[in-house]
Formats: structure tokens, sequence, C-alpha cells
């Protein structure tokens, strides 16, 4: 269905510019005594790849083009949440068995513009009212999978190592942190409690706004029921 293959296009950019991450760090940090800033940013990636679940939100930007993401991930696999851009929303659930997509109108006709008018609403209707289901493996979905994956969205960066400061006391979502720049990039790691990666962001026409909440918190995914999802080879 052409509407399927529309409706998956972005949210894969959106998976490639959240795991578009590089720099280096390399630094002694002073709310973890002896610890280097490499060190301060793995410990805090290992502390929330070991959370039972968290909520990635805010906006990547490719070739000048934001998406906006709102998703909670579980340890087990599980995720759900929005993907929003220019024209419309996708609402997105996970599961271990499937990827379950549907959008807004707004984003529905705008994937759908270049199809005969007379498939148009058909494929509107399909695509606002019932959910495409697709396996995580597919190709076509490698960015929102990648996304969706606590490990594959966070693992790149410990491979972050070099010339990097610290550049102080912070906050995030009213927890202390301290900062920690590098290769134009701002990661924000908490100094109580969990060392947990709270933010990373990074300015500029492929920049990153991410922050990283609801850390253990439970995770709702409501699965669509058979009568409401059609799949897509």
């Amino acid at each position: 269905m052409h509407t399927a293959h529309r409706l998956t296009a972005a949210a894969t950019l959106a998976g490639a510019a959240a795991l578009g991450l590089t720099g280096c760090l390399n630094k002694p940090s002073q709310p973890f005594p002896g610890a280097s800033a490499p060190k301060v940013l793995n410990e805090s990636v290992t502390a929330l790849r070991g959370a039972s679940s968290f909520t990635v939100s805010g906006k990547t930007v490719t070739e000048g083009v934001a998406t906006h993401v709102n998703l909670s991930i579980s340890k087990t696999g599980e995720c759900t949440g929005t993907m929003s851009f220019t024209e419309g929303m996708v609402k997105v659930v996970r599961t271990h068995d499937h990827v379950f997509l549907q959008g807004d109108e707004a984003y529905a006709r705008a994937w759908t513009k270049d199809l005969p008018e007379e498939d148009v609403e058909q494929a509107v209707k399909d695509a606002t009212t019932r959910w495409m289901r697709k396996k995580p493996s597919d190709p076509a979905l490698k960015g929102l999978t990648s996304l969706c994956d606590r490990d594959g969205m966070l693992k790149a960066f410990y491979s972050f190592s070099g010339d990097a400061v610290e550049s102080g006391p912070a906050e995030a979502a009213g927890r202390k942190a301290v900062s920690i720049v590098a290769a134009k990039h701002v990661f924000l790691v908490a100094t109580q409690g969990e060392p947990y990666l709270l933010k990373v962001t990074k300015a500029g026409p492929e920049g990153i706004d991410l922050a990283y909440t609801g850390i253990n918190q439970p995770v709702q995914v409501d699965v669509p029921g058979e009568q409401d999802v059609y799949d897509v080879d």
C-alpha cells in the first residue's frame, strides 16, 4: 500500500537524526571526584540503560526540518508515544512482535497527495481510523525501531572520548545536574541519586534537543485490537 510507505518515511528520518550523535569527552568532574568526563558520561548511560523505563522527548532536526518526539520506552522492549512533523503527527505503539502506526489527517493527506484522486479519501480514512501493523524488523522502520530501542539509542554515547570540558552545574526537569560539553553537544548528567543522563542538546541545522524523563515509571502500552489494524507486507 502506497500509504504505508509514506507513513514510515518521516519516522525513519527521526530515528536517524536522534542516533547521529558524535563528540568527545575528557576532564575531571567535581560532582564525581576522581572521575573523568568520559567516565561520568559512560556511567550516566549505563544508569539510564539499567532503568526499567524512561521517556525521551524533544526534537531532532534533519536538513533543517524538525521532528518532535515523545516516546516512552521500557527495558523489556515496549514503546509508545507520538512523533510530530511539519505536516501532522503519527502515533506509535511497539510491542515485541509488531509496530503499529496511525497518522492524523494532516499527516495522512500530506503523504497521500501524490496518489490518484480516487484513492486518496480511502487511504486517508484507513491511515487515520485504523493502525498499520508491521514487523519491527521491517527495513522501512529502521529509524523508528532504533529510536524505540533503548540500547540502540544510547550505546553510541559510549564511544565519546577525547577533548571535552565540564561547564559547571546545571538543572534538568528540576533535578541538579552537571553540564559536559563536547563537539558542540551538551550533556546534562544527574548529580543526585543515580547519575542518569537527563538531557542532550546540539544547536544548528542538524541539531537535537532530547530530554530523558519518567525514569523507572510504568509504561502503559495499549495494543490496538484486531478489528482496528491492517497488515502491510
